[in-house]
């Protein structure tokens, strides 16, 4: 089935269902997700090794002033797109989640919890961070890991880390792309 555009509100008295393999998207090496591919689906990660998912640029773009009537339905803004990342084995390298370039950012919280003490410890994004790590021990990543990241407005990632930890836990985030 093709791609379907509406103009207007999407109503259902009933609820949706996203069903089916289609919906996880199994990605165990280094990758640019996008909108089209990845938002609205889980991304998969069942290896122990190293991987990296570039998130794709956020673009906020307005509706061009002589669109309509209605929304402009060629405007490329991905404002409200989410790609859910869930890994479910202790990770041996790291799993790293980056923006696109250097003015987006990431705004949000990682909550882990401690697998020697059972505590939960959070901890959250500074201004300027960009990067998520989990190194499946002190930065998460242990026995599983669930990232949602969402676009929020220009330049601005939304993120929530949810995930294991060992050893003494430290913050997953930094500011890594140039």
């Amino acid at each position: 089935m093709g791609t379907t555009t509406f103009q207007g509100p999407v109503v259902s008295k009933k609820g949706f269902f996203s069903t089916g393999p289609g919906n996880v998207i199994t990605v165990n090496s280094s990758d640019s997700l996008t909108v089209a591919d990845h938002a609205g689906r889980i991304v998969y990660n069942s290896a122990a090794g190293a991987v990296t998912y570039t998130l794709p640029a956020t673009n906020a773009n307005s509706d061009s002033s002589v669109a309509g009537p209605g929304p402009d339905l060629n405007n490329l803004s991905n404002v409200g797109a989410s790609i859910e990342i869930f890994a479910d084995i202790t990770k041996t390298g790291d799993l790293v989640v980056q923006v696109a370039n250097a003015t987006d950012v990431m705004v949000g919280s990682a909550l882990f919890i401690d697998d020697s003490s059972d505590n939960a410890v959070g901890f959250e994004t500074a201004s300027t961070s960009d990067t998520i790590t989990l190194n499946g021990s002190t930065t998460g990543g242990v026995t599983y890991a669930k990232i949602v990241c969402t676009v929020l407005a220009s330049g601005k990632w939304k993120v929530s880390v949810d995930s294991g930890c060992t050893g003494t836990p430290a913050t997953p985030f930094s500011a890594a792309v140039s």
